[in-house]
């Protein structure tokens, strides 16, 4: 449902709703949309590659859980919701618009709780659990 109702929204933001001057041929060099582009496929990216290191984890046919550690791993839970919420953001900063934003602000509202818990639930259960890894953002959270 809330796919649904997200992409209602942007659609009609961008096809309906926008002024007829915002996303002209012109906005493709703009460097919001440039930097926003760079950001939402960065985050992909690393969204995807987190994913995948994760799926090769699992399927390791080892009989005991694991956890991963390596790449943005060593330093974080959950690099592959970072990589998510980078993704929105750079779609919020492409599109320069409340919609955008407004996504992009309820992905965090939604990953973040979960990687906290996902990260407490770790270190719970993982006596050799690195101390010094946060849970979403390097150093920071």
């Amino acid at each position: 449902m809330f796919n649904i109702v997200n992409t209602y929204i942007q659609g009609r933001w961008i096809f309906t709703l926008s002024p007829e001057t915002a996303y002209t041929t012109d906005w493709i060099t703009d460097p919001r949309f440039l930097l926003g582009v760079v950001l939402y496929y960065g985050g992909a990216a690393l969204n995807r590659h987190a994913d995948r290191r994760l799926q090769l984890l699992s399927g390791s046919g080892g009989a005991e859980y694991a956890y991963p550690q390596n790449g943005l791993f060593r330093w974080i839970s959950w690099p592959n919701y970072l990589g998510e919420i980078i993704q929105w953001f750079g779609w919020a900063i492409a599109l320069w618009a409340f919609p955008g934003l407004l996504f992009a602000l309820w992905t965090v509202a939604n990953l973040l709780p979960r990687a906290r818990s996902h990260h407490l639930w770790y270190r719970n259960n993982f006596d050799e659990y690195p101390r010094d890894r946060k849970a979403l953002i390097p150093y920071i959270y």
